[in-house]
């Protein structure tokens, strides 16, 4: 099983997003005879989309930019599982993650016309065969919980794939995860979820279970507002 981590933070290895990634891989790593390869996006030369739709009708399936992108389409594509990690900014996606997105669409047959509805969102094919590929997002943020401010994220990526084809690992509260005297936590933490990579080597999926318990809040919301209104009010101006 090749395993692609692809790292859409510019803080690279600090990144609090590559921490959890990192130790889904290793659970993944345990359970299983599987090769992982990272890349760092914010090394790459990545230029933005132009809307150009030269990738559906002068070189089909071929992006006309020639670029770092290249060599990530390629390998997604001899990928067997494809984690996308980045932080979640102003409530979206990370600027660089967003931008090797929109250079994905040559893996998309062209818009006919198809109206998306509420049981059917993906209004346009793949145009390889990903059905025996396994997608996973790994996202950290500073907010108390997951469940609201990920809505526009997973709205995106059920466009893009359609409900259920793909896993979320969405982990609430990084920054204070972070402090030296959350380490305990951290540490409990990243051993549920390199459980939950475990998990997903097995089973190509997680758990209802699972799922909750590595999106879940790890200290109680207030102790989390407390501390961020402590952090902001002794912050230097």
């Amino acid at each position: 099983m090749k395993t692609l981590i692809i790292n859409g933070s510019l803080k690279g290895d600090a990144s609090h997003s590559m921490m959890v990634a990192r130790s889904f891989a290793d659970g993944l790593r345990e359970a299983s005879d599987c090769g992982i390869e990272e890349l760092e996006l914010g090394k790459l030369e990545i230029n933005h989309c132009t809307g150009c739709f030269g990738c559906w009708k002068v070189t089909p399936g071929q992006c006309v930019i020639k670029d770092d992108m290249d060599t990530v389409r390629r390998k997604m594509l001899e990928s067997d599982v494809i984690i996308l990690s980045f932080p979640l900014y102003f409530f979206g996606i990370s600027s660089k993650m967003k931008t090797m997105l929109d250079r994905l669409l040559p893996f998309k047959m062209p818009y006919k016309g198809r109206l998306a509805t509420k049981d059917d969102p993906v209004i346009m094919d793949f145009r390889y065969d990903f059905g025996g590929k396994k997608l996973v997002l790994v996202s950290s943020c500073a907010h108390a919980s997951t469940d609201i401010v990920y809505e526009a994220v997973t709205k995106e990526f059920d466009l893009i794939c359609g409900p259920g084809n793909y896993t979320a690992v969405f982990c609430p509260q990084g920054e204070i995860l972070m402090l030296d005297k959350m380490q305990p936590i951290l540490n409990n933490y990243l051993g549920k979820v390199r459980a939950a990579g475990a998990e997903f080597a097995r089973c190509g999926s997680l758990d209802e279970k699972t799922r909750a318990a590595v999106c879940a809040p790890l200290i109680p919301v207030r102790a989390v507002e407390k501390m961020m209104t402590g952090y902001w009010e002794d912050y230097p101006q």
